[in-house]
């Protein structure tokens, strides 16, 4: 009798003096049973440990953060450690909050900075748009920034703040730096700025003349120029009033004329106040017709 060559063989079966098969029960070695019930006993006891030490506040979990943590400070003692931080695209964003958000000195272990968390952190500070944070081994983490324009300065209730395009506050340190952005009033005046800045820039000869821009019951513009005119915008076509104004100052000298108030909220003719007419502390007696 030979065994075949397959994992079960001939086991369980026998020949009698005929030839013929016949049945054998299987026979196990005496070690088999006890072993079996040891093992069942030894998974039941193993879940049952597992589940009251999950119940218990996740000692596995523990366990394996700490054997982690272990693992990481290795890291640096294997020379995977933080020598340098590069950021690239500051320009307003102080060192000092880059560094808080980074939360990483020299000798930090590199591999325990997550860049997805440092990244949120700098893309909650005010000048930053967005950030990219990158690991670099063995010692570096590189950082790259891109910073909101500030498109002008914003007074609310006395404070001065710089805001960018989408009227996003960007707070008011380093203020001083733009004399140039345009100076807005008005409770609701940062919601509007970006369409007042357009329209102003669509007329470039005026544009630099215009020192302040006061919101006027969050419905319309008052304009101070900066000779003292005070242009009075329309609410509905605050644009082509604009452009017929720049049109008559280069047709007319308009602006370089005695006047104070350029008035163009009627639709039918622009209401122009002159100087001579109102003394020291008196309105104007009647204001002009164009």
């Amino acid at each position: 009798m030979r065994l075949l060559n397959h994992p079960l063989g001939l086991l369980g079966q026998r020949r009698d003096k005929t030839g013929r098969r016949v049945a054998q029960r299987r026979i196990w070695p005496r070690w088999v049973r006890p072993a079996a019930t040891a093992g069942a006993a030894l998974l039941a006891v193993a879940a049952v440990a597992t589940g009251w030490a999950a119940w218990q506040g996740g000692w596995a979990t523990r366990q394996a953060q700490e054997a982690m943590g272990r693992f990481v400070a290795a890291t640096a003692d294997a020379g995977l450690a933080v020598e340098e931080i590069l950021v690239e695209g500051r320009l307003h964003t102080p060192r000092e909050s880059i560094l808080a958000a980074v939360d990483a000195h020299r000798g930090t272990p590199l591999l325990s900075i997550d860049p997805n968390t440092v990244k949120e952190r700098l893309e909650g500070l005010p000048w930053i748009r967005a950030a990219a944070v990158e690991r670099q081994l063995p010692g570096t983490l590189f950082i790259r920034l891109v910073e909101r324009r500030p498109m002008a300065v914003w007074q609310r209730r006395g404070q001065l703040v710089l805001i960018d395009e989408q009227g996003r506050e960007l707070g008011d340190e380093g203020i001083e730096y733009f004399p140039r952005l345009p100076f807005i009033v008005g409770e609701d005046a940062h919601r509007v700025a970006a369409d007042l800045v357009a329209m102003l820039a669509a007329e470039p000869s005026l544009r630099g003349r215009v020192v302040s821009a006061v919101r006027v019951g969050g419905r319309r513009w008052n304009l101070q120029l900066d000779n003292g005119i005070e242009i009075r915008l329309p609410e509905a076509r605050a644009a082509e009033a604009w452009t017929e104004v720049a049109a008559m100052d280069r047709a007319h000298r308009l602006l370089s004329r005695q006047i104070t108030i350029v008035d163009l909220r009627d639709p039918d003719r622009i209401h122009l106040r002159r100087a001579k007419d109102a003394g020291p502390g008196q309105p104007g007696k009647k204001d002009r017709d164009v």
